[in-house]
């Protein structure tokens, strides 16, 4: 699943350096898992079920930034503000 960087998360992608490194991950992570599925790129070193679960990670991370750019918060439970 590609992330949509829609006007939101692009105004992230700009004033967040942390968000941008945390997008390049998942797009270098979600383009290998793809390569490794179409059989163009062999699976050395982590299992892809660990580039998946690294995926999944990232993505809620993203999501995370997103949320908290948004309102404030990420939804940690730790009533966090801006």
């Amino acid at each position: 699943m590609h992330i949509d960087y829609s006007a939101q998360s692009e105004k992230a992608y700009r004033d967040n350096p942390t968000y941008a490194a945390l997008a390049e991950q998942y797009d270098d992570v979600d383009r290998r898992i793809a390569r490794i599925e179409n059989g163009i790129e062999r699976s050395d070193g982590l299992p892809l079920a660990a580039l998946k679960l690294r995926r999944s990670g990232l993505r809620e991370d993203l999501a995370r930034h997103l949320r908290k750019s948004e309102s404030g918060c990420c939804n940690c439970g730790k009533n966090c503000a801006g």
